[in-house]
């Protein structure tokens, strides 16, 4: 039976341009990693709003039977969102932990 993960990530003071550009390059970067077969990720934007503070930011989901399989592609596309963030001057707010069900 597969397991689904999900990650959120929360980002102030950026475009969604700059959102969809690190969808785009995460994308890439897992692909250049290769995923296993029966296993998926999806990146995709999200819109927050949370105490009067409202954003955009990311959601990395990644599906498939191994739970620990699945923890290593996510801290993955995570190291790779943060290594964007550092590179392009995005600031980054934080991380929220590593959901799987």
């Amino acid at each position: 039976m597969s397991k689904v993960s999900l990650r959120e990530c929360y980002f102030i003071k950026s475009s969604g341009a700059n959102i969809d550009y690190l969808i785009d390059r995460v994308k890439a970067a897992i692909e250049e990693v290769g995923v296993p077969p029966k296993y998926h990720i999806n990146v995709y934007k999200n819109v927050y709003a949370c105490c009067g503070v409202s954003g955009t930011g990311l959601i990395v989901e990644v599906t498939g039977p191994s739970e620990k399989k699945i923890k290593g592609i996510d801290l993955k596309a995570v190291a790779k969102i943060l290594e964007l963030c550092e590179k392009e001057k995005i600031e980054h707010h934080h991380f929220e932990p590593l959901e799987i069900g």
